[in-house]
């Protein structure tokens, strides 16, 4: 009987863990507006503007939990509602939800950053609560709580659709390996997988959409940690293709 007491204590100490969510300082609200504007295909982040930017994640000690991303959107979402995301280091899964249906289940895990005069951290969509995830929510209020994170940040993207993402149990675990994340969503763009392939895997249409530093095996200053399926017409001149030479 005491094991017993003893194992739901600690289950409902986990549990009470992962429900008490972490306050981030000027952190704007969901709404489907955040998403305004961004095209289906993220060219605006080359790597090397990535290399800037991530330089402004590492002055703030980001870079262990957070990337950064070419903002865009796949889906077009009614009012109300929001892409979820849950998965694990296998695979993620995203689906278009109805909001105020999880908005208490899950945290913003891609925010678009604004390059306003005064900058936004505006969140793009939620992911599930998990400890690490919190963890990461902890390090972004850290640098959220000074202003000038914002600031630089918005400076150094130069007008550019950019943001930063929390870099998932599946981001980290190709990095981990040496390969990469991509996506692929179904015909009606209502919802998509997420899995990992090799590098030889990678194919000529296939952009970058997400780069890290620091959390594979590779030291050089960003990693490509993300792909999408992108037009070659649409590419920019100098965003490179890992695993594919020029």
């Amino acid at each position: 009987m005491k094991s017993t007491s003893g194992f739901l204590l600690l289950l409902f100490s986990v549990t009470a863990a992962i429900a008490a969510d972490v306050t981030i300082p000027g952190e704007g609200a969901y709404s489907v507006s955040n998403l305004g504007g961004l095209p289906d295909e993220p060219t605006s982040v080359t790597q090397p503007l990535a290399n800037k930017l991530l330089d402004v994640l590492e002055k703030y000690g980001l870079t262990k939990n957070f990337g950064v991303v070419g903002v865009h959107s796949h889906v077009s979402l009614a009012p109300g509602q929001v892409m979820f995301q849950h998965g694990n280091s296998t695979f993620t899964h995203q689906e278009i939800e109805v909001y105020n249906d999880l908005r208490s289940d899950g945290v913003p895990y891609t925010y678009r950053i604004t390059t306003d005069t005064i900058p936004q951290l505006l969140p793009l969509d939620l992911g599930e609560i998990t400890p690490n995830v919190l963890a990461a929510r902890s390090d972004l209020a850290g640098a959220m709580a000074n202003k000038a994170f914002l600031q630089e940040f918005a400076e150094k993207a130069s007008g550019h659709l950019a943001g930063i993402a929390y870099i998932r149990p599946l981001d980290r675990m190709a990095l981990e390996h040496s390969e990469v994340v991509k996506n692929h969503y179904n015909a009606e763009k209502t919802a998509g997988n997420a899995t990992a392939i090799s590098l030889a895997a990678v194919e000529s249409d296939d952009a970058p959409s997400f780069f890290t530093r620091g959390v594979g095996n590779s030291t050089a200053v960003s990693e490509i940690t993300m792909l999408i399926l992108l037009p070659v017409s649409a590419r920019p001149a100098d965003m490179e293709t890992p695993g594919r030479t020029k």
